[in-house]
């Protein structure tokens, strides 16, 4: 998968890191973000982490959630003292692609490759195209950005559930 979706997306390195970013909130309830990470195309979670949304009113505006957890992930990593990813996929289409450019650009940092992953046509959205890629159900590459996007899609479930309940409970001991 790894050399299928390097071939696609035209990069020179192989890939070796990926991480996935996704967004969770319910009705403008609690506003979570996740950072899951592949290492050779596997599950690395030292490196999953999960960001409570602090800047956004109301909580629902998935554009200005990426550009939270990006700003928050990248800031450290930007310096060099993190794992620095080859790709970064998005949860979403055309949009958030641009809201996670938008945060790399406020932080004056250069980002990887960024592509984002849109549900139902499973269309990959890269930074340099206007066009999305459309591959093939069965292409390795794009089976392992589903794989990386799911990935991001349940942690950041999980723990939008975990805050929830933390609420529920806590409003009971009143």
């Amino acid at each position: 998968g790894l050399r299928s979706l390097q071939k696609t997306l035209g990069l020179d390195s192989p890939i070796r890191c990926m991480e996935g970013i996704d967004i969770a909130h319910l009705a403008g309830g609690e506003t979570v973000g996740s950072k899951v990470c592949f290492v050779d195309g596997r599950p690395f979670k030292n490196e999953y982490r999960r960001y409570r949304i602090a800047s956004v009113a109301g909580g629902n505006d998935d554009y200005a959630s990426i550009r939270e957890v990006i700003s928050r992930r990248y800031r450290e990593a930007g310096a060099g003292h993190e794992l620095y990813p080859d790709v970064i996929l998005i949860d979403g289409g055309l949009g958030q692609l641009h809201a996670a450019l938008e945060a790399f650009d406020a932080l004056n940092v250069r980002p990887p490759m960024v592509i984002s992953l849109a549900k139902k046509e499973e269309l990959i959205y890269v930074q340099q195209r206007s066009e999305p890629v459309r591959l093939s159900r069965n292409n390795a590459g794009l089976r392992l950005c589903q794989q990386v996007r799911d990935e991001a899609h349940r942690f950041a479930q999980h723990y939008h559930h975990v805050l929830r309940r933390k609420k529920t409970l806590g409003e009971g001991d009143l």
